[in-house]
């Protein structure tokens, strides 16, 4: 009962054949380079700590006008005799 019955089992393996001697794995066109903490890119850093800051001051903002909203709107539904 194969999932797929129209389609026909490979005859081989899949992957490409490797050369005898090669190693098992072949590296990676993504290759992570180790971090020099010596030098620093600092156009990274400062986009880094450039986004945190406007995002810190975007919150900050939006927290302001909505505690305004707030008050705005508490005070209008304020209806006491005594304020009336």
């Amino acid at each position: 009962a194969r999932p797929f019955p129209a389609l026909p089992a490979p005859s081989r393996p899949l992957r490409p054949p490797r050369a005898p001697g090669s190693p098992p794995f072949t590296r990676s066109a993504f290759v992570v380079k180790k971090a020099n903490n010596a030098q620093p890119n600092w156009l990274r850093v400062g986009l880094a700590f450039g986004t945190s800051a406007a995002l810190w001051a975007l919150l900050i903002k939006q927290h302001h006008e909505d505690v305004a909203e707030y008050e705005r709107r508490k005070a209008r539904a304020h209806q006491c005799r005594q304020c009336s």
